[in-house]
């Protein structure tokens, strides 16, 4: 999957993300850990290298999955491509 410029930006992402929102397990029931860790890998060694994740996806469990799923993929999925959304406070 060849990638492409973050809008005006020299970071390179592919087209195609994989969003870690379920991962996070909180709306859905809880989560199988293990599966989801398979589930990045087989998405980083299909040429997926844009993981979409921020601290409200289930209360930040998400990115501590994504967290221990990168730990073997240092040198495929770079920081550059591997995309973390963060939250803004909220002002009334």
């Amino acid at each position: 999957m060849e990638p492409r410029s973050f809008g005006n930006t020299d970071i390179q992402v592919t087209p195609v993300g994989l969003g870690t929102w379920a991962i996070g397990g909180w709306m859905w029931g809880g989560t199988d850990e293990g599966q989801s860790i398979d589930t990045i890998h087989r998405a980083i060694d299909r040429g997926i290298g844009l993981i979409d994740t921020a601290p409200v996806y289930g209360f930040g469990r998400s990115e501590e999955i994504v967290g221990k799923a990168l730990a073997g993929y240092a040198a495929v999925c770079c920081p550059a491509r591997c995309v973390k959304i963060r939250s803004l406070p909220v002002t009334t």
